[in-house]
């Protein structure tokens, strides 16, 4: 098979994962699903409250909701990465999956469709529509209820926040928002790299690696710091630019990662 992109060739290596993986992916979803609602579900914020977390829009933050949306979007993501291309790790499955009548180009770009792509805007479709439904009956609630907003410290009609206004309440947040590329593009890579117990093998991996870099950072800080005064003067400007490299090393590294798996792959159909 050439390594040439087709279009109609493409199409049907579509319908093919999908009618492999869309059954499983569908009830994946279902049990997403029931999760978040559980957690919103023991979350329910308590009537007799007088203290809230307020932002700056006037609204009440749910507290529970940013960890909740990253932590189970983080399982989420990477579960769905890291089972992609498990059939290579299994003789009978690897076999019919190099018999697939589809270049290696087609099969990386149909793994990101999937694995990145419809995951991530599944995610963020079924997260906004359960935390919506709830919004609705929060609000419906606690309607006639006042608290006093300690950033005015003026009494305000309890109304809760969206998760927009929670995901853009800190302007730094927003250089976050390549992480979940990232993530998700190193666990399809352990999961065409590893042949057994992927999502295992690559979290070990991960978490060592990143413990070594932090380890090595501080370090290489507290030797560059050593016997100097320390200033605590916030410069906004630094500071962005901090975050803007953060931002785009977690693009450079996702798309490094993403080239290193589409090798890896190539290398599985010689």
């Amino acid at each position: 098979m050439n390594n040439t992109f087709n279009m109609n060739r493409f199409g049907l290596l579509l319908k093919r994962q999908w009618l492999e993986f869309g059954k499983i992916y569908l009830m994946s979803l279902v049990v997403l699903t029931g999760i978040i609602i559980a957690f919103y579900f023991f979350n329910i914020p308590d009537l007799n409250r007088s203290l809230y977390r307020w932002d700056d829009h006037g609204h009440v933050q749910l507290g529970f909701r940013l960890p909740t949306f990253m932590a189970i979007g983080f399982l989420f993501l990477t579960i769905v990465a890291s089972a992609y291309f498990n059939a290579f790790g299994q003789k009978p499955k690897a076999i019919m999956e190099l018999m697939t009548p589809a270049s290696v180009t087609e099969k990386f770009i149909c793994a990101i469709l999937f694995s990145t792509i419809l995951s991530l805007i599944s995610y963020l479709l079924i997260f906004y529509i359960v935390d919506a439904v709830f919004l609705n009956y929060f609000n419906e609630l606690w309607q006639h209820n006042k608290a006093t907003n300690y950033n005015t410290g003026k009494l305000t009609a309890v109304s809760f926040s969206t998760l927009f206004d929670d995901l853009t309440s800190e302007r730094e947040f927003k250089f976050f928002f390549a992480l979940p590329f990232f993530f998700s593009s190193i666990f399809l890579l352990g999961s065409i790299y590893f042949n057994r117990f992927h999502y295992i093998k690559t979290a070990l991996s991960v978490t060592a690696l990143f413990s070594f870099i932090i380890f090595i950072t501080i370090k290489f800080g507290n030797l560059m710091t050593e016997g100097k005064t320390r200033v605590y003067a916030v410069d906004y400007l630094e500071k962005d630019f901090v975050f803007k490299i953060f931002f785009w090393s977690s693009v450079a590294l996702s798309l490094i990662i993403w080239l290193i798996t589409y090798v890896r792959l190539k290398e599985k159909e010689v």
